[in-house]
């Protein structure tokens, strides 16, 4: 009988490891220096101290965010929609608003903003951060009761390749439709150009933002489900390596970053970067995690520059200057918001039905809810109507702090379940699930609004990966 074992671990070893313990920690409080601290601070020090102290409800929503973001890449696990909503509030709604509130400065696209009405615009905020962690709580105690995930070949997020193939098919003949409406060369000029001749071959703009929807959603899902199976292949197919190699170069020319929004893109490059092992390590996470945030302030204004033109046209010279920009006009719609309830009231959930039923032309339902941000943007007769409505707009516009409540909690306990699921399945794998590769970053533009600029890409991107996943239940 051979005796156990009593190898000792070499000191390098034990360093090594103790060093890992004590590195995650520091990283955590560096970030939260860094994010609570040092960032305000200079935003602060650049500008000057204006007469109301609203500004201060913007310093506590970067606390709440940086304090939280720190904590998360600390932790180390995967948790990439809170990973994306915390970032988008610390950016959005914490530093853009402090910028603009101490300069006394509103986005060009949204002037003569109420000033009387921040501080309740700041409640809202601070209310739909408070009852997103109420959501993130009950997640943390449902969780237990919930049936055990099973990962694998026979676990969740299992890719059919039947269903793969044929949305493959699908996806391939979509975009040599859209492409020879639209026109190869024009996919490559702007994001305006693209809109025009999309309107103009493809009919009204509600069937156009479809038809491109399909297209490009349904590439990128195929793109990912086939990779994923390949991928489980213990004797790869030849067979499959040209249709990846297909869909990634079709998904490159329709997803481009010059024709589209930087949203759109965005979510597409993180999708397949996660796909290809993005999150597969939580250092990776940890490293993505602190860029982002960086890249949302630095890098963000500038990949905005095709939008108008096939050269680049750069709207801002630093990033202080930035934060004033029509990019973030989140907390302006916020107040907006505000505005048009106490002068109209709610909308009783209209502009949830309109959002619902987005689909439904306007020539069959004349009285269809318009976009929330047009909707806003003609309250105040702005010349320009393309503007954001986040998700703490659209919720209270619906129904005031009641459905913000609940809008906010629900969306937190779906934040708090999906997130430890994504963790689950990359123990085992290097990617998660198909949609786990998509909607997190999805989740940016669901924030931003409106949700109903965003629920055709959406309703595809969830009915493709139905399709192509595994729909029997799983057994432990």
């Amino acid at each position: 009988m051979t005796a156990p074992s009593t190898r000792r671990l070499r000191p390098t070893t034990v360093a090594t490891m103790s060093s890992g313990r004590l590195g995650a920690p520091l990283l955590a409080c560096w970030v939260a220096a860094s994010m609570v601290v040092l960032v305000p601070v200079v935003v602060i020090g650049f500008t000057p101290t204006p007469h109301r102290p609203v500004w201060m409800g913007a310093l506590a929503v970067t606390t709440i965010a940086g304090v939280r973001y720190a904590w998360i890449i600390g932790e180390g696990r995967r948790r990439l929609i809170e990973m994306s909503f915390w970032m988008f509030t610390y950016v959005f709604l914490g530093l853009a608003p402090l910028a603009q509130l101490r300069l006394e400065q509103n986005p060009p696209t949204t002037p003569r903003l109420d000033p009387s009405l921040d501080i309740k615009a700041m409640v809202i905020v601070v209310t739909g951060l408070v009852f997103f962690c109420v959501g993130l709580l009950v997640a943390r105690l449902v969780w237990p009761k919930l049936p055990p995930i099973v990962t694998g070949e026979r676990g969740a997020g299992r890719i059919d390749p039947l269903r793969a193939v044929a949305l493959a098919v699908v996806a391939l003949a979509l975009n040599a439709y859209y492409i020879s409406r639209i026109g190869l060369g024009t996919l490559f000029t702007s994001r305006t150009a693209v809109t025009e001749q999309a309107e103009g071959s493809l009919g009204q703009s509600t069937t156009a933002v479809i038809i491109a929807a399909g297209a490009m959603m349904s590439l990128l899902v195929a793109f990912i489900a086939v990779v994923k199976y390949y991928d489980t292949m213990t004797v790869k197919e030849r067979a499959f390596l040209p249709i990846i190699i297909l869909l990634g170069a079709t998904l490159c020319v329709t997803l481009n970053p010059i024709s589209n929004a930087r949203y759109l893109f965005g979510t597409g490059a993180l999708a397949v970067a996660a796909l290809f092992g993005l999150f597969a390590t939580r250092a990776r996470f940890r490293v993505v995690a602190i860029l982002a945030v960086a890249a949302l302030v630095l890098v963000f204004p500038l990949a905005d520059a095709f939008r108008y033109s096939s050269s680049a046209q750069f709207k801002t010279s630093n990033p202080l200057e930035s934060l004033t920009s029509p990019d973030y006009d989140a907390f302006a719609q916020i107040n907006n918001t505000v505005l048009y309830v106490q002068n109209n009231g709610d909308t009783g959930g209209d502009q949830a039905l309109g959002v619902l039923f987005f689909w439904v032309p306007r020539s069959v339902w004349a009285d269809k809810a318009p976009d929330t941000g047009v909707l806003l943007a003609q309250s105040r007769n702005y010349p320009v109507d393309n503007l954001s409505a986040p998700l703490w707009a659209e919720l209270y516009i619906n129904g005031g702090f009641p459905i913000l409540v609940i809008g906010m909690l629900l969306f937190g306990l779906v934040a708090g379940l999906q997130d430890r699921r994504i963790e689950i399945s990359l123990r085992t794998a290097r990617a998660p699930t198909v949609l786990a590769c998509i909607l997190p970053f999805y989740a940016i533009i669901l924030l931003r609004g409106s949700l109903l600029q965003a629920m055709s890409y959406l309703l595809v991107i969830i009915a493709c990966a139905l399709f192509v996943t595994g729909t029997g239940r799983n057994k432990v």
